[in-house]
């Protein structure tokens, strides 16, 4: 076999391994293991002052032939004090060939040290002369003083040594230093002025000589800058109206000017920044689209120049649009005060507040599909709650308005969402107002108890899917972009399919009804029981089955409570007939009681305080109508008496709606129309009216008397109808009672539909022309003579 040769190693592998194996051994002594020599810093010896030859020959008789005995006596006075003042005077002056750093670092101690020996040297240096000395004191006197700035201290070992730094002065501290000398002069000037007159200055001199701004300067002031302002934005706004992708940056000044401070600091006038929310409101409104823009990063798809620049300006708008929104918010914000907070708002910012807020409603009212419509009704509907009533009715307003015109219903149900928020936040320390703009909604054919059926529709059908045999996957992305291409067709004509629009429509009612519901739980007797009354009433068709009987024994327990309020039982008592008659058979619950309580608490409703009640009164007799078949015939003679009773004592529009109502009740009853005939009325018994049950009361006894006395009315209208009814024929055609009311309402204190002024008779202007018969014809004679026997004719002397 052949002999291994050695293998061959590296002679860094070498070193390698025997420093590995001497460092295992212990034997290894590394740089770090060796004991540091530190060197120590010997002490600094004071050197003792030396003086020069020429110095110590000066002491004899040479200093007697340059100095006087003044002057020696000082100089020996203060080497007495300062031996070594003359240590550091050099033999020979030597040239410095180092230039002079920019920045001087040196501590403030050792400043003034330095600052006091250059004095001292310097006064003995320089010259010998006093009044040389006294001149360069003064020199050094109106030498203005180096600003030094403190820079960051440094560490050392005797501890921190401070730094500062020369720093020239900037042109501002020299217009400083330039005025104070001025206004030192013009007091000088004005002292002397004084003394020469020989009267001692006063303030009021003083204050007459500077400019006085009168009242009338700065209103004119002011109405020339309103006027300034007008024009520019008037400007601004008209060259951006006729080109909006181009001029859209002349939005800028617009939101500037809605800033509380200019960029020089001086206050905005409030006038300007009212002018330019509004401006900039009816700007948005005009160039904003009724589709909201969704935008897409388009840095790495290359677009055509249209394209792109429709891209960019879309990109502009929407920031310029938020921009805007965020300055209104702040405008408005100062409205929203917490609890405890008393403070009166000055005038000029609650005016700007309240036009801010009617911008935000403008721009939620007007493009309700637009980006940010959801932030707006965030921010707008906490001032419902507002103690300002103008906030509250323009906010309220608001939201009618979008209830009417929504078409999708994604902004209704948010903002009716966020008015839930707000009673479970508020509770009963709400505003009753804040309710009554549900009032307004759209909800008409939505089903609740339908959803069970649609979910089991939907179970049935996914069942039969799995039997269907699956599609090809070209079919299934062909269905797929056909649908999308026909959902964003329905949101540009911002219009959803009926089953959507259903849809949004059934969580919208069902958001209502958990408010009302809440209320009528937890706060049975706050202040928006009469809110939570009237919406029921009104919604009453949509609300589930299984809620009817609980809702109903829970109405009649607060008719019963004493302590309520009268209008307040009577509208527990309209809700629970309207949500009897919306029932229909689903429900079997006698409505007597209801009907007892409306006919006694009628007759307490007259013109006076109480007529606000009557529109109470017609609601609920109109449920009784419209249930007329279900109800017996003494109660509703009964009805049609108390309503012919209440046409006499209400105002025209709500005796004009009893009329009608009792048109109604004439024709869906023929026992009520044998209250028109007399003589049957009278041959039935006795009618009392005091009694409190409407079956008891006799009511075929009575006649409609009040009729007759109803056709002498001032009311023309009223007077035809009462006319009509005793003919049997219809007072009013295609009119309901309450579209009656709210016709003919007088409030506001002109006749609705206007009278007619009467027709000028013509012949009012015409003396009549009596005939005169003589008795005697001896006696007409006698006055005939004597009337001609008078001379007519009248001279100018005679007196």
């Amino acid at each position: 076999m052949a002999k291994k040769g050695k293998v061959k190693i590296s002679k860094i592998k070498r070193n390698n391994q025997t420093t590995n194996k001497m460092k295992k051994q212990g034997q290894l002594r590394l740089q770090r293991h060796r004991n540091k020599v530190q060197k120590q810093k010997q002490p600094v010896q004071a050197q003792q002052p030396t003086y020069s030859s020429d110095s110590e020959s000066a002491s004899g008789d040479e200093w007697a032939d340059m100095l006087d005995e003044e002057e020696q006596k000082y100089i020996m006075a203060r080497l007495a004090k300062q031996p070594h003042l003359l240590s550091n005077v050099p033999e020979e002056e030597k040239n410095d060939t180092k230039k002079p750093k920019k920045r001087k670092r040196i501590s403030m101690n050792q400043t003034a040290a330095d600052m006091d020996l250059s004095s001292d040297s310097g006064a003995d240096t320089e010259t010998d002369n006093s009044d040389v000395e006294e001149k360069y004191e003064m020199e050094m006197a109106e030498r203005p003083v180096k600003r030094l700035r403190p820079l960051l201290p440094i560490k050392t070992k005797d501890g921190f040594l401070e730094r500062a730094e020369e720093c020239e002065d900037t042109d501002s501290d020299q217009e400083q230093t330039n005025e104070a000398p001025a206004s030192e002069s013009k007091d000088e000037v004005l002292q002397d002025a004084d003394s020469d007159s020989g009267m001692e200055g006063t303030g009021e001199e003083g204050e007459a000589s500077e400019d006085v701004v009168t009242t009338v300067e700065l209103l004119a002031a002011r109405r020339d800058k309103l006027r300034h302002e007008k024009l520019r934005i008037g400007a601004l706004c008209s060259s951006l109206l006729e080109n909006p992708e181009k001029k859209l940056k002349n939005l800028f000044p617009i939101l500037y000017l809605m800033e509380e401070h200019l960029k020089d600091g001086t206050p905005n006038l409030v006038s300007v920044r009212k002018l330019a929310a509004l401006s900039a409101a009816e700007v948005f409104r005009d160039i904003l689209p009724d589709y909201a823009i969704r935008h897409q990063d388009y840095s790495d798809v290359k677009l055509k120049k249209d394209t792109l620049a429709l891209y960019k300006y879309e990109k502009e708008l929407l920031e310029f649009y938020k921009r805007y929104l965020q300055r209104l918010e702040k405008a408005a914000f100062v409205l929203r005060r917490k609890k405890g907070d008393n403070r009166k708002l000055e005038d000029s910012t609650k005016s700007l507040a309240l036009v801010a807020l009617r911008c935000m409603c403008m721009l939620l009212s007007s493009r309700p599909h637009f980006n940010f419509a959801p932030n707006i009704a965030q921010s707008v509907i906490p001032f419902l709650d507002c103690r300002e009533a103008e906030a509250r009715a323009t906010v309220a307003a608001c939201c009618s308005e979008v209830f009417a015109e929504d078409n999708k219903g994604d902004i209704t149900l948010k903002i009716v969402r966020l008015i839930s928020q707000l009673v479970k936040k508020r509770g009963e320390r709400l505003h009753p107002s804040a309710l009554d703009c549900l009032l307004t909604l759209k909800i008409r054919d939505v089903d609740l108890d339908a959803e069970a059926d649609l979910k089991h529709k939907k179970r049935q059908e996914e069942k039969h899917k799995k039997r269907i045999v699956n599609l090809s996957k070209k079919e299934k992305k062909r269905v797929k972009k056909l649908k999308e291409v026909e959902r964003e067709l329905l949101e540009t004509e911002a219009r959803e399919s009926e089953e959507a629009r259903k849809k949004q429509l059934t969580e919208v009612t069902k958001t209502v009804f958990h408010i009302y519901f809440r209320i009528l739980k937890n706060a049975p007797r706050s202040q928006l029981l009469e809110a939570v009354l009237n919406g029921l009433a009104k919604f009453t068709h949509v609300i589930n089955v299984e809620y009817y009987s609980e809702l109903v024994g829970l109405l009649s327990r607060l008719c019963g409570e004493e302590g309520a309020s009268s209008r307040l039982r009577l509208q527990c008592a309209r809700t629970a007939l309207a949500v009897l008659a919306s029932a229909g058979d689903a429900l079997s619950f006698d409505p007597a009681y209801f009907h007892a309580f409306i006919y006694t608490n009628s007759l307490a409703v007259h013109a006076g305080a109480t007529s606000e009640d009557a529109k109470i009164i017609i609601e609920a007799v109109t449920q009784i109508c419209s249930r007329a078949r279900r109800v017996s015939g003494e109660v509703l003679q009964a009805f049609a008496k108390r309503l012919a009773t209440l046409a006499t004592q209400l105002p025209h529009n709500a005796a004009l709606a009893c009329l009608q109502l009792l048109h109604n009740l004439l024709q869906s009853s023929t026992a009520v129309q044998s209250l028109l005939d007399a003589e049957e009325a009278s041959a039935a018994g006795r009618y009392d009216a005091t009694l409190p049950s409407p079956e008891h009361c006799c009511a075929r006894g009575a006649a409609l008397h009040e009729l007759c006395a109803l056709r002498r009315h001032h009311q023309p209208a009223l007077r035809a109808a009462a006319a009509a009814l005793l003919a049997r024929n219809a007072p009013l055609h295609n009119r309901t009672p309450i579209q009656i009311y709210e016709e003919y309402d007088g409030s506001q204190m002109a006749f609705k539909p206007a009278i007619p002024p009467p027709k000028r008779n013509e012949q009012s202007n015409k003396r009549p022309q009596h005939a005169h018969v003589w008795a005697q014809a001896d006696f007409k004679k006698h006055c005939e003579s004597v009337d001609n026997s008078v001379q007519l004719i009248f001279s100018e002397n005679v007196r």
